[in-house]
């Protein structure tokens, strides 16, 4: 069954989003998201609020309460309260996901990943969640974060060698970083908070086609992204030997040659690189880039088609979505990977804006916990 517009309803509960203090009504303009490797956020307003509603947001206070959006029957978006406006006549609440505890959360212990404690990446992210939020969690109420992280994990993970200091940076750098930069991602959905390594699938949607979306989809063909030939520089080793290189890849019989340089997902600890390992990494690195990578775009204003086959429940940063669309000259199969998701409700209706980018080919599925 396909996603049909709904009423979204808003409330404001306690630290931990546990306990319900009370509505906004009217609800009068609601907008939330998703993203995939960064904190979403959620605005809402409440024209000429009623008298309950307008006692209750007298005591609500940014930093110890939290915003909760429901569509229909489902509980879609929830986290700290940032800003608290009151005009004349309406109130607007703007709110983060629940990374924001991570925003503000500054590591207080150090972490070594350096050989020979090398990691993956996601499990060094659960070292640090636990070891950083645990304080938090032993607050009344608890932010009730730990509870809720689902973590993705298979063989092939990304590894790191990572090492840190005491207050060197806050949890959030360090997880935004190893997105960045080590193979993995994160996206918040609700209060589950998922870490994923780039390459692992672990949802697929239906197949889409143009028909899903209201809209031109735009199919763009990338030369900039081409690489026929990965290279993977490593650290120079204290034995002064020669610096390790990983490599994948070669001369195109059609493209020619298009190389790139990347360093290796290991950060220090150099004894740690292998060259099985830099070698993986320059493959991961080429993966999707031979033939020229082509785009499918959903421009601004373009929206999700209520007709169509996607559920909101479908809508999660890092689902891979397979598409086929028939586009002037052009008929494309490809599948997509779902970047972020925009819902916005207004008195015109509601709109479910989506942006998605190719996934790679060297993506690897794994059952869905």
């Amino acid at each position: 069954m396909a996603f049909s517009c709904q009423t979204h309803t808003a409330y404001i509960y306690d630290r931990g989003g546990t306990r319900r203090v009370g509505a906004l009504t009217p609800l009068t303009y609601v907008q939330w998201n998703r993203v995939l490797d960064d904190i979403s956020n959620a605005l809402v307003r409440t024209v000429a609020p009623d008298w309950e509603c307008a006692k209750m947001l007298a005591g609500v206070m940014p930093g110890r309460h939290e915003l909760v959006i429901f569509r229909g029957t489902e509980r879609v978006w929830e986290g700290p309260i940032s800003r608290l406006a009151y005009h004349r006549d309406y109130v607007e609440i703007e709110a983060r996901d629940i990374m924001h505890y991570a925003y503000r959360t500054v590591l207080r212990n150090g972490y070594d990943n350096s050989y020979p404690n090398i990691s993956t990446v996601i499990n060094r992210c659960l070292d640090m969640l636990e070891g950083e939020l645990a304080r938090k969690e032993a607050l009344d109420p608890p932010i009730n974060v730990l509870p809720h992280v689902t973590a993705i994990i298979t063989a092939n993970d990304s590894r790191t060698s990572r090492k840190t200091i005491p207050k060197e940076a806050t949890l959030f750098e360090d997880i935004d970083s190893l997105a960045q930069y080590a193979g993995m991602d994160y996206t918040v959905v609700g209060r589950r908070l998922i870490l994923v390594d780039t390459h692992t699938v672990y949802a697929k949607t239906q197949t889409v086609t143009e028909n899903d979306f209201i809209g031109d989809v735009i199919v763009t063909l990338y030369g900039t992204d081409l690489a026929t030939e990965a290279w993977v520089l490593g650290q120079d080793p204290q034995d002064g030997g020669p610096t390790p290189v990983g490599h994948y890849g070669a001369n195109d019989p059609y493209y020619g040659e298009w190389e790139v340089l990347d360093t290796p997902y290991n950060e220090g600890g150099e004894e740690s690189v292998t060259q099985a390992a830099l070698d993986s990494q320059a493959q991961r690195n080429v993966a999707g880039k031979n033939p020229t990578p082509l785009m499918v775009r959903i421009p601004e204003g373009s929206t999700l088609n209520p007709a169509g086959i996607l559920k909101i429940s479908d809508l999660v940063p890092g689902v891979r979505i397979p598409l086929r669309a028939t586009l002037t000259a052009r008929e494309i199969a490809q599948m997509q990977k779902l970047r972020a998701v925009r819902v916005t409700e207004e008195q015109a209706g509601e709109t479910v804006q989506v942006t998605m980018t190719p996934a790679s080919l060297n993506d690897e599925d794994v059952e869905a916990p």
